[in-house]
């Protein structure tokens, strides 16, 4: 009896260590599980079809909308021997562009053109129009921008052929413009709940680009919808510091990035002066094998111009006639955030990350 309740007892001790080094076990691989991480995509620049400006039912204008969609009905026509974009309806167009029409690529009035209007044949620089009235002390409704002199404030053409990601920049600009139009009632509502005004602007986003056909993957929407944005978008040298790309990569952006930093733009003339010098960075880029990762360099040097431009022309082009305030003569924090937002989640992040900024400090 001595024995066999021995080894019962030997047996139990056996049986409880076995079952507590399966519990060890089991415990243990709960801990080490490992967390997914997506990189995000950046779209090659001619898979972006999404059609930039404003329709003419004569040509596309280059301009922060969409050329698929005929709009405010606009209209190419010949005002007073020149030639004049009007909007019939003025006021969604006002409150679309503000004071001014941004042309961000030269318009050329063909022939064909200029003969069924009744003007010249001619080259539209690109710049700031005025929008204004159609008619002057009447309540028409319409609203008018006269491609001429006096009503132009002149800045470098930003549309750039030479980068193959030039479009990214354009699409931000387009992402950025709309969401914040279509949904600015929305994001008043939150009250400057971060949280939730970025989840807005990510769930606005990927639909946005579902409709431009560029979908983001199941994968890729859970880790935007988990990404970090509240940094220190001001200290560019260290976020860039932070991203993916080589060591060389990093070096010849932030060389970039002081130049940009120490250019002041508080003016049209001084903007067109940034777009140029970044133009010329772009294609002395594209030109060369200098880069290791030329599509990601190419992407945020397009959205750190585009980027500019946009926020710039945004804070004078009030839809409120003198509303418009100049933002400071450096580039803002939201401007950073683009740029790094581009490396971090691709197209969406970029755009999420600028607008929140933005809404934040704003």
């Amino acid at each position: 009896m001595k024995i066999r309740n021995f080894f019962s007892a030997l047996t139990l001790i056996v049986l409880s260590l076995i079952t507590f080094s399966c519990t060890k076990t089991e415990e243990a691989a709960d801990v080490i599980t490992p967390v997914e991480t997506t990189t995000p995509t950046i779209p090659d620049g001619n898979r972006i079809i999404i059609h930039f400006g404003t329709s003419t039912q004569r040509g596309c204008m280059y301009s922060f909308s969409n050329c698929i969609w005929i709009g405010w009905g606009t209209e190419l026509l010949n005002s007073q021997n020149r030639p004049g974009l009007q909007f019939d309806n003025g006021d969604d167009a006002g409150q679309y562009f503000g004071q001014y029409f941004p042309l961000t690529d030269d318009f050329t009035i063909d022939a064909a053109t200029a003969h069924e209007l009744g003007i010249e044949e001619q080259v539209i620089p690109a710049g700031f129009y005025a929008l204004r009235d159609a008619a002057s002390g009447q309540a028409t409704g319409k609203r008018i921008v006269q491609f001429g002199p006096e009503f132009s404030r002149p800045v470098a053409r930003l549309v750039n052929p030479e980068n193959p990601q030039d479009n990214i920049g354009q699409l931000h600009n387009l992402a950025v413009q709309v969401i914040l139009h279509d949904n600015k009632d929305a994001i008043a509502a939150l009250n400057g709940d971060k949280k939730a005004i970025q989840k807005l602007l990510t769930e606005k986003m990927i639909a946005f680009m579902a409709e431009a056909e560029l979908p983001v993957s199941a994968a890729e929407q859970k880790s935007l919808f988990a990404l970090h944005l509240d940094r220190d978008y001001g200290n560019y040298a260290a976020r860039l510091d932070e991203t993916r790309l080589s060591a060389n990569d990093k070096k010849t952006l932030l060389a970039i990035f002081d130049e940009a930093a120490a250019i002041p733009v508080t003016s049209p003339e001084e903007l067109g002066k940034f777009v140029r010098i970044i133009t010329e960075h772009e294609n002395q880029l594209a030109a060369s094998a200098s880069l290791d990762n030329p599509k990601v360099v190419l992407s945020m040097l397009s959205v750190l111009k585009y980027s500019r431009y946009f926020w710039y022309w945004k804070s004078i082009s009030s839809p409120q006639p003198g509303g418009g305030t100049p933002e400071a003569s450096l580039i803002p924090d939201w401007v950073w955030a683009d740029i790094i937002g581009m490396e971090l989640g691709g197209p969406v992040g970029s755009a999420v990350a600028s607008a929140a900024v933005y809404l934040d400090q704003r």
